[in-house]
């Protein structure tokens, strides 16, 4: 089941089940996509000076709050500077609770072309079912549901 086509500019590569990446958190604790397989993965690559990426944080902050208890899910907040400290710290002066991380090894081009913010939605299988390149309103209702459809299906 994909997410809505209206609410996502999909592009290359959807639908098909995608390379390992490995991230890591402010801990250096590393984090690969295939470990995630059977979960939902909602990938959000973002950097602190960009103001697109600014203005989209608080619904996506609001998404991941309508999935705190859902442990179908899993969302990745990739600085793509991979100063960690820096976004950890825009994250808690801003009150956000999204999970900071930066690339331990290569992005594909397919995840991550020229622009930020982008983000990458996984299904449970690892395939790309969501590619946005831009700003979005996450907290919408439809965007809820469809993330709800993944993660129930």
């Amino acid at each position: 089941m994909s997410l809505l086509p209206v609410l996502f500019y999909l592009t290359f590569a959807i639908g098909t089940v995608q390379p390992d990446v490995v991230f890591k958190d402010e801990n250096n604790k590393e984090i690969s996509l295939n470990a995630l397989k059977g979960k939902v993965v909602f990938i959000n690559f973002w950097a602190t000076w960009c103001g697109p990426c600014k203005q989209e944080l608080p619904s996506i902050h609001k998404l991941k709050q309508a999935f705190r208890d859902n442990n179908k899910i899993v969302f990745l907040f990739v600085d793509v500077d991979g100063d960690l400290a820096k976004s950890k710290a825009f994250m808690k002066r801003h009150k956000y609770d999204l999970p900071v991380y930066a690339p331990k090894s290569p992005i594909p081009s397919n995840f991550l072309g020229n622009a930020v913010p982008t983000t990458v939605i996984l299904d449970k299988k690892g395939r790309m079912v969501g590619h946005i390149e831009g700003s979005m309103d996450y907290s919408t209702k439809e965007v809820i549901k469809g993330l709800k459809d993944l993660t129930d299906s």
